[in-house]
C-alpha cells in the first residue's frame, strides 16, 4: 500500500494540507488504486520500478500496467516479452514508437500499445529503417518488460544505459525519450534479481495481490475513458514535490535509517549511495500525495518500505559479523532461520527512535 498510517492504524487526516494543490487533482488522486500511485510516483520523481505479482497473475498485471498508462496518464507504452535469447538489437528496435502525428502532445484519447514477444522462436530479427529513411522513431513513454531477470546481460546493460541517459542507439540513428519515461519490470517471479548496477536503478519495488484487482477490467469502458492525469499536472505535482520540506529531524531520521541498516545484523549489502537519493526523492514525492508540504516520519518509514525490498540482500550463516567474535555457529542459525527482508527492514525501524 503507498498510503500512509500513523500507529493508530489510520492516516492523519487533520495535518494541515497542501496549500497550493488544486482540489481536483486532490479528488483524483483519492480515487487511484495501488498500482496508479505507484507509476504516478515514478512519474513525479522521474524513476523506475520493479512490479510482481503472483505466477499465475503476470499476464494479468502486464495488461493492467498498459491500461492505466494509456488510460490514466495518456503515455504510450510498449511491452516488450525478454527471453535468454534477445539480443541488444532487437531490444533497441522493441522501444521505438513513431513520431506523434503533431508536435504538443494531445490529452484527449488513449495511445496505443505495442508488444513485441521475444520468448518464442526467433526467425528474422525485426526489420529496420531502410538507410535512405530518416529514422525519427522516438523511445516509448512507458517501456513494461516482463522476465527481465531471463535477458541476457549484454541487454540488461542496454537497459542501463537507457534509463541513465534516456537515450538509445541504433544501427541508424539516435534515439531520445521524453521528460515522462519511465520502465516498470515485471520478473519472471517474485524476489528475482537483476544484474547489479541495473537493480539499483530500479527505484521501488511492489508486490500487487490477486485480491487487490486492477483497474478497467472492462476493456471497453477503458478505451473511451479520458486520462484522469494529463502531463501538466504531473509536472505540478513534481514541482510541489520538490519545494517540499524536509526538517532536520526528518534528515537526520532518514540518516539514522541508513546507518541502523549498514549495521543491521540480518543484512548483509544492497543498502547503496542510489538507494539513500531516492529515499528523499520518494518521501517528498509521497508528502505531495498525502496533501502536505513537509515530509513526516510516517511517510519516511512507507519509503523505505519500497526502495528497499528488492535491493537488499540477507545475511547467511556463514557471512554473520558475530561470528568473528565467537558467537555460537547453531545459535547463529537458529537467529536468521526464518528471517525475511521485510523482516529485516521492520526491525530496523523499530530501532531507530522516531522523531515527535
Amino acid at each position: 500500500m503507498f498510503r500512509a498510517i500513523h500507529r493508530n492504524g489510520n492516516f492523519d487526516l487533520s495535518a494541515p494540507r497542501h496549500p497550493v494543490l488544486d482540489p481536483r487533482i486532490q479528488a483524483t488522486l483519492q480515487g487511484l488504486g495501488d498500482l496508479e500511485l505507484a507509476i504516478l510516483i515514478c512519474l513525479i520523481a522521474q524513476e523506475h520500478c520493479m512490479l510482481s505479482a503472483e505466477y499465475g497473475s503476470i499476464q494479468d498485471l502486464q495488461e493492467g500496467l498498459q491500461l492505466i498508462c494509456t488510460t490514466t496518464f495518456n503515455l504510450q507504452p510498449v511491452v516488450v516479452h525478454c527471453s535468454e535469447h534477445i539480443t541488444i538489437d532487437e531490444f533497441s528496435e522493441a522501444i521505438l514508437v513513431p513520431p506523434p502525428d503533431d508536435e504538443g502532445r494531445q490529452d484527449v484519447a488513449p495511445r496505443q500499445t505495442l508488444a513485441v514477444d521475444f520468448t518464442a522462436s526467433r526467425g528474422r530479427s525485426p526489420s529496420r529503417y531502410g538507410s535512405n529513411t530518416l529514422d525519427n522513431r522516438r523511445i516509448a513513454d512507458a517501456i513494461i518488460i516482463t522476465n527481465m531477470d531471463l535477458a541476457p546481460e549484454s541487454v540488461q546493460v542496454q537497459a542501463l544505459e537507457l534509463m541513465r541517459t534516456k537515450r538509445i542507439f541504433t544501427r541508424t540513428a539516435l534515439h531520445t525519450a521524453s521528460k515522462d519515461f519511465m520502465v516498470l519490470a515485471i520478473p519472471s517471479h517474485r524476489g528475482a534479481r537483476l544484474s547489479l548496477h541495473l537493480n539499483d536503478l530500479f527505484c521501488m519495488s511492489h508486490f500487487h495481490a490477486e485480491e487487490d484487482g486492477l483497474p478497467y477490467q472492462n476493456d471497453d469502458v477503458a478505451r473511451h475513458t479520458a486520462p484522469q492525469l494529463s502531463s501538466q499536472d504531473v509536472k505540478e505535482l513534481r514541482a510541489l514535490a520538490e519545494e517540499a520540506r524536509i526538517t532536520p529531524e526528518i534528515a537526520a531520521y532518514l540518516h539514522h535509517i541508513v546507518v541502523f541498516m549498514r549495521n543491521n545484523r540480518y543484512i548483509k549489502g544492497g543498502v547503496t549511495a542510489t538507494a539513500t537519493r531516492q529515499l528523499r526523492a520518494i518521501s517528498k514525492t509521497l508528502a505531495v500525495l498525502h496533501s502536505l508540504n513537509f515530509v513526516p516520519p510516517s511517510l519516511v518509514a512507507l519509503a523505505v518500505r519500497k526502495i528497499y525490498p528488492h535491493r537488499l540482500k540477507l545475511t547467511t550463516v556463514e557471512t554473520e559479523r558475530s561470528l568473528q567474535w565467537g558467537s555460537d555457529h547453531t545459535a547463529v542459525k537458529r537467529l536468521l532461520e526464518g528471517v525475511t527482508i521485510g523482516d529485516a527492514i521492520e526491525d530496523v525501524l523499530a530501532s531507530v527512535e522516531t522523531p515527535l
